[in-house]
C-alpha cells in the first residue's frame, strides 16, 4: 500500500493485483458478504469500460503465471547437475579413508532435502499467488457482468 494508506486512482495502477488487494486484502479467505462488499466496492468506483480493463489484465497476469511455472523445472534440473557435479568434485578430493565412502551419499541427501524444501516454498508460494489472482478475477468477472450497459449519456452544459 502507499505510504497513506490510500488506494490509488485508476489512471495510477501499475499492478492490477496489488491495486485490488489494496480495496480488500486476502478476498481468497473471506466470506461471501465480504465478496459482495468488493464486488460494490468495485462497481462504486469503476465504470464497466474500466472494469473490462481490470479483468483483462488479470487474465493476462494468470496466463504469464502459468506459462512461467516450466521455470521451476529448469531450476531444479540446473540445482541437480550442480549436485552431482559438486558431490563428485568433494569424493574425488577426499583421501581414502572409510569416511570417503559414506561422504557423497550424506551429500547428495543433504542437497536433496536443500532442493526439495526449495521446490516445497516455490510451489506453495506460487501456488497461492495463482489462488489469489483467479479469486480476483472471477469477482472482477461477476462484476462485469452485473454492471448494466450505458445507453445514456450526460450532456454538459
Amino acid at each position: 500500500m502507499n505510504e497513506t494508506n490510500e488506494i490509488k486512482e485508476f489512471g495510477d495502477i501499475k499492478s492490477v493485483l496489488d491495486y485490488l488487494e489494496q480495496i480488500k486484502d486476502d478476498l481468497h479467505n473471506k466470506t461471501l458478504s465480504e465478496q459482495i462488499k468488493f464486488k460494490d466496492e468495485v462497481k462504486n468506483r469503476h465504470d464497466k469500460r474500466q472494469v473490462q480493463m481490470l479483468l483483462g489484465r488479470l487474465e493476462d497476469q494468470f496466463k504469464i503465471r502459468r506459462a512461467l511455472s516450466y521455470l521451476v523445472t529448469a531450476l531444479f534440473a540446473i540445482v541437480s547437475f550442480a549436485i552431482g557435479s559438486l558431490t563428485n568434485f568433494f569424493v574425488s578430493n577426499l583421501p581414502d579413508t572409510e569416511l570417503k565412502s559414506y561422504t557423497a551419499p550424506v551429500i547428495i541427501f543433504l542437497f536433496y532435502i536443500l532442493a526439495l524444501a526449495g521446490w516445497i516454498y516455490l510451489a506453495y508460494a506460487e501456488s497461492n499467488r495463482l489462488r489469489k489472482i483467479s479469486r480476483y478475477k472471477r469477482l472482477i468477472q461477476e462484476c462485469f457482468d452485473e454492471m448494466p450497459e450505458k445507453k445514456y449519456f450526460r450532456r454538459r452544459v
